[in-house]
């Protein structure tokens, strides 16, 4: 019976051993750590992926922002350089009519407000002198912008639809009013 039991023993041990060996060989074999490995580097890879993509929409979207930006900018500075050349034009008339007004009224002083009035129509677009030319070619001469806002100006009209309708610049008109009621008031 002893050796029943030993004969017993030696099979269950050499099973037993036989079980572990083959679990012990899958555990531990190259095979299986390969393709883990492999599942992880593909799922890093994937999501590295998908960050980098989200990560460039967000700046071609910025990008995209910020030229539209730079595009809005340089408009205003556009009309910001336009409207400071009509306010240095403005001021230089002023200023001339400024130094005409303190001699006395001669022929001199209306020749110098046709210069300004010449100025003034200078700093007006292309179109609109074209057409006030083919007008004085058509017509006999109209009247002058200056009398043109004088009569708006008496009708109650502000200086910024006066000038958009006669196409001149606020300035413009606003120093033709002033100038204009200053001499009524003076003389």
């Amino acid at each position: 019976m002893t050796t029943v039991f030993a004969v017993l023993f030696f099979i269950l041990t050499g099973g037993a051993f036989l079980y572990l060996k083959v679990r012990i060989d899958r555990v531990v074999s190259g095979e299986e750590w390969i393709h883990k490995i492999r599942d992880e580097i593909d799922q890093l890879v994937l999501e590295m992926n998908q960050t980098a993509e989200r990560n460039v929409a967000l700046l071609e979207h910025r990008v995209k922002a910020l030229r539209t930006l730079l595009d809005e900018a340089d408009k205003k500075l556009t009309v910001l350089q336009k409207e400071s050349e009509k306010s240095d034009l403005s001021r230089q008339v002023y200023s001339h009519l400024k130094k005409q007004a303190v001699t006395p009224a001669s022929p001199s002083v209306k020749k110098s407000v046709e210069e300004v009035e010449l100025l003034l129509f200078e700093n007006t677009s292309s179109d609109t002198l074209s057409s006030e030319k083919s007008k004085k070619e058509v017509n006999p001469p109209a009247k002058s912008l200056k009398d043109r806002v004088m009569d708006l100006y008496e009708q109650g009209f502000s200086s910024e639809i006066i000038s958009q309708k006669l196409g001149a610049s606020i300035s413009e008109v606003d120093l033709i009013i002033s100038l204009k009621t200053g001499q009524g008031g003076a003389g």
